[in-house]
């Protein structure tokens, strides 16, 4: 009996010592890792942070890099970091943000941390956090509803209404792409244009469209405002919606299928892309499906463009119903091609959708040797023509409607076709076609007019550098002349003078 209880008394202290040291050989591992005392972020705006840790216990750490990703999709970048030691460790690493490959957007969250390197090779990583990176010319409020962030530093009324028309387009568009859960969204409204100057990555011909065009979907989650209105932040956040439906691993949406849902999303599309997309229906230069497929950048096809890839989209949905259309944006996020979805889906390839559709608004399908995709810029395309005909509200029963003009040599045509009968059929048909028709002179004089007047209506914002005064430099010289001599004048004024 004795026995076993020095037996138990031997293993309970040997048990004792063990966690003894245990805790020992931790507390001592745990003393000596680094620990951060305080952070600072300066925001060096637009280009780059400076990020400055305050850090004890580092006398043994050789080396520490700055970790961090923008979130929700960014990959992990590494900036190392430079090390003052002292009675505390100082270390400081500098990230850029307005570097086209490192681009960090105003209003991004980005997770952070350090990662100390010790001489025996060991490494030490500290917790996550997370820091919001904003444009630090204004003060920033917030307003929030659901999902749904708008971020604002001047006008809280544009700010409510931005939240409210947000929130209505994601109720609106969500079930036409089969999302049932959305990630929390935030919107960044700029007053105006101007203070979104630096906002963007580069000064470039993108963020003029941007502007333009009124803002922009910068991240996954984020969308930034530049002419607040209540069909721009509709249009952008569907593209956040777009995105989250559709993007899958092998590439992007075709662009009239994104643009057409966001541009759909606006409401009152009709108003401003409808003359437009009727003049080219009118003159039968609306673009080939297999060309929309990338953006046009061309002030002439910008709203045509628009205005057709809404009225593919919602003579999708109107023919073939909503769930398709959620089946549509599935079949991309699977990693599907073009070809392979409108097939699987609607049993079209490209050729024959843009047929069907051009028949649903009036239009003969399009010969195979006019399909120029390949050489788009190349087509005659004109901006929105100034018509008087009423447009249809419901884009689903829209029809093709001749301008005043066209309507007028028509009606001159069908008189004189019924005052004087053709001498045959042939001669008829001839006639008919020849009034149907336009020449290639005419096409080109009513599409510089149209342009002509789009640049009249259409504000663009200039960014380009102005080109010096011819008479600058030369007036600088006299100027810096005047003031020498000047200077020269009151000093002989002021010296004593000599008898």
């Amino acid at each position: 009996m004795s026995r076993t209880v020095r037996l138990f008394g031997l293993v309970t202290a040997v048990v004792a010592l063990a966690a003894w040291l245990l805790t020992a050989f931790v507390g001592a591992q745990s003393v000596d890792r680094p620990t951060v005392q305080g952070m600072r972020f300066e925001n060096n705006w637009p280009d780059s942070v400076t990020v400055t840790a305050l850090v004890d216990n580092a006398a043994e750490v050789e080396s520490a890099t700055f970790l961090y990703a923008v979130l929700p999709e960014g990959a992990l970048t590494r900036q190392p970091a430079e090390i003052q030691t002292g009675d505390v460790t100082r270390v400081t690493a500098e990230f850029p943000t307005r570097d086209p490959m490192l681009w960090i957007p105003a209003g991004a969250d980005f997770e952070w941390r350090w990662e100390f390197k010790y001489e025996s090779g060991d490494t030490f990583e500290t917790d996550s956090q997370i820091w919001r990176y904003e444009d630090p010319r204004f003060e920033w409020e917030s307003l929030q509803e659901g999902v749904l962030e708008v971020a604002f530093y001047e006008d809280r009324g544009t700010a409510e209404t931005m939240l409210r028309e947000g929130l209505e387009a994601l109720d609106e568009i969500s079930p036409f792409l089969g999302l049932d859960e959305l990630i929390p969204i935030k919107v960044y409204v700029w007053a105006n244009t101007e203070d979104a100057r630096e906002v963007e990555r580069i000064r470039s011909e993108s963020f003029e469209e941007s502007v333009i065009t009124g803002g922009t979907r910068v991240l996954a989650d984020l969308v930034h405002i530049y002419t607040p209105s209540r069909w721009v932040v509709r249009h952008e956040l569907t593209h956040v919606l777009t995105k989250l439906a559709g993007e899958g691993p092998y590439g992007d949406l075709p662009a009239w299928l994104d643009e057409g849902m966001a541009t759909l999303a606006e409401g009152d599309w009709l108003e401003r892309r409808g003359q437009a997309l009727q003049f080219a229906i009118n003159n039968d230069i609306v673009l080939s499906l297999r060309s929309m497929e990338s953006p046009s950048n061309r002030p002439g096809f910008v709203d045509i463009f628009y205005g057709q890839s809404a009225a593919i989209v919602l003579y999708l949905i109107n023919e073939y119903g909503p769930e398709n259309m959620n089946d549509f944006f599935q079949a991309f996020k699977e990693g599907q091609s073009v070809e392979d979805a409108l097939s699987s889906v609607y049993g079209h390839d490209r050729e024959s959708l843009e047929n069907a559709w051009r028949d649903s608004v009036g239009l003969p399908p399009r010969e195979p040797e006019e399909d120029r995709s390949t050489r788009i810029e190349d087509d005659v395309i004109g901006g929105p023509e100034v018509a008087d005909a009423e447009q249809s509200e419901d884009a689903g029963d829209e029809q093709p409607e001749a301008d005043e003009s066209q309507q007028q040599q028509d009606g001159q045509q069908q008189a004189a076709s019924e005052s004087a009968e053709p001498e045959s059929q042939d001669e008829s048909e001839q006639a008919e076609q020849a009034s149907a028709s336009r020449s290639e002179e005419e096409i080109a004089e009513r599409v510089a007019e149209i342009e002509r007047r789009q640049d009249q209506r259409r504000d663009r914002p200039i960014f380009e550098d102005a080109e010096p005064f011819p008479w600058e430099y030369p007036l600088i010289g006299i100027a810096g002349a005047l003031v020498l001599l000047s200077g020269l004048m009151l000093a002989r004024v002021l010296s004593p003078r000599r008898d």
